[in-house]
């Protein structure tokens, strides 16, 4: 891990990105503009608080490593030792980051490759299944890629991010597009693509891009382009006031969260007593 330039203390980069943009040890991705540091759009929902589904999800993950792995559970707790508890508990409390590394090491390679036109003889095999199913969509769809994986701000707002695919359909309409390659969609995928939508402008490294901002202004939609090994689905999300106020009072919350991790700040007098 290196410090990044110009990052507020206790920003540690700790994946490779954009000079403006970090991850801190807490795993919350950042981006700065002209001096001012903006959450990302996909860090606000953890700033937020871990939502139920994925709680329940980290639960499951971990009960079938337990179940799964029992015996090598049994040859660590066997030891006998405080420590080798200690061990048994994180071994189990890893469970749920080992799937979602993976997943998130996949998807990752997937959106790299769909977002710089690799061809399929540059991938890996893992990626080939859902990078020909992102070719088949391409061409089905007509789309014309205006721009792929730029950043975008919302300094009135205050939260930046990064876009998958900002397209053009033959029909001349303009669509902000998500990529998304997990197991199914969720809320939070159309939080995510209505806050791309919404940003003000398009920039790095302190400079706007006018061309592209006037691109995005013009966007008619947002949508989902969901791609699994056999096939893939456009989910064309439905632009309403409720889910542009849900992200902006999620942001809210988050930042709230943040400020006050803490009761003790927002309460006075305090009683305490006993029978």
């Amino acid at each position: 891990m290196t410090a990044v330039a110009g990052a507020p203390a206790g920003l540690i980069r700790t994946e490779v990105g954009p000079r403006n943009a970090w991850t801190n040890e807490s795993g919350l991705r950042h981006y700065r503009w002209r001096g001012t540091d903006l959450p990302s759009v996909t860090t606000i929902r953890r700033m937020a608080g871990v939502p139920f589904g994925l709680f329940q999800w980290y639960q499951t993950m971990i009960i079938e490593r337990a179940i799964n792995g029992y015996a090598d559970l049994g040859k660590i707790l066997a030891v006998g030792t405080d420590d080798a508890t200690k061990a048994a508990g994180t071994w189990l409390r890893n469970a749920p980051n080992l799937v979602r590394d993976e997943a998130a090491g996949l998807g990752t390679r997937v959106h790299d490759a769909a977002t710089t036109n690799k061809p399929i003889t540059l991938v890996g095999s893992d990626v080939v299944p859902y990078l020909r199913q992102y070719q088949h969509w391409l061409a089905m769809s007509g789309a014309q890629i205006i721009a792929a994986e730029k950043q975008v701000f919302n300094l009135k707002v205050g939260y930046a991010g990064t876009f998958d695919l900002l397209i053009r359909l033959p029909d001349g309409s303009r669509w902000v597009v998500d990529i998304k390659t997990g197991k199914g969609l969720y809320t939070e995928h159309a939080l995510q693509c209505m806050a791309y939508a919404m940003a003000t402008f398009v920039g790095q490294d302190d400079i706007v891009d006018r061309r592209l901002t006037e691109e995005l202004r013009a966007a008619n939609g947002i949508a989902i382009l969901h791609i699994g090994k056999t096939g893939w689905e456009w989910a064309e999300v439905k632009l309403t006031p409720d889910l542009w106020l849900a992200f902006r009072s999620l942001l809210i919350f988050a930042r709230f969260i943040q400020d006050y991790p803490k009761i003790d700040p927002l309460v006075g007098t305090r009683l305490k007593g006993a029978a």
